[in-house]
């Protein structure tokens, strides 16, 4: 497995990823959809799986002595490492918004729980893009049309969830509870455990959609005649 990984990163990484990487820069924009910038990384695999397919990378690798569910679960590793990086560079600009950037925020603040956040994105891709492409083995415009749509319609009822708790934080207890736990990185420990169990949860639902995500995606290359 790790001379498949060593395979994607020789033979389908691009210097374009880095640009893509960049865009965690926008955390420092005061009351922005901080969910968005991991969108650009889901931009940066789809460029990624172009590539591959004109260079014609999967036929190529099924032709290794490996069968097609590792062939699969090699990009896949590649991605989920792709995706990782993006979490791990969300960390300092969380911090960085929060020295810098005028609190609080009308949208999902920036705390430990954006990183779950961000998973979920990556979830939502990872289940809509990856066995849509491994319907065919070629097609990646429909797949990554469908996976849009689909990270969009979560970022924005993500955010219109929280902004509804906002607004109604005043009237209803349970909406100020979820405000006051999900407002900025907390100083007291209590909150910062409520936000770091949320987080874990979603990085829970992350490993378990994209395993899922996989299997599916195994099972459909296994049909496909390349």
């Amino acid at each position: 497995m790790r001379d498949l990984l060593y395979k994607e990163f020789r033979l389908c990484m691009q210097p374009l990823t880095l640009i893509f990487y960049s865009f965690v820069l926008m955390l420092l924009i005061p009351n922005y959809m901080y969910l968005v910038p991991a969108f650009f990384t889901t931009n940066a695999i789809f460029n990624l799986f172009q590539r591959a397919v004109t260079n014609n990378d999967l036929a190529f690798t099924v032709m290794l002595p490996i069968g097609k569910r590792d062939a699969v679960k090699g990009r896949y590793m590649f991605v989920v490492l792709i995706e990782l990086v993006t979490v791990l560079l969300y960390v300092p600009m969380i911090l960085l918004n929060n020295l810098i950037v005028p609190q609080p925020t009308h949208l999902f603040a920036a705390c430990p729980t954006l990183i779950g956040g961000v998973l979920l994105v990556f979830a939502v891709f990872n289940s809509v893009f990856l066995p849509g492409f491994y319907k065919t083995g070629y097609k990646t415009g429909k797949p990554f049309l469908l996976s849009s749509i689909a990270v969009f319609l979560f970022i924005f009822l993500f955010e219109g969830f929280f902004m509804a708790a906002k607004l109604l934080s005043d009237t209803v207890w349970i909406a100020a509870k979820i405000t006051d736990t999900f407002n900025c990185i907390p100083k007291d420990g209590v909150t910062l455990a409520y936000q770091l169990i949320a987080a874990a949860v979603c990085m829970l639902a992350y490993a378990g959609a994209t395993a899922l995500s996989c299997r599916v995606s195994q099972k459909r290359l296994e049909k496909v005649d390349l």
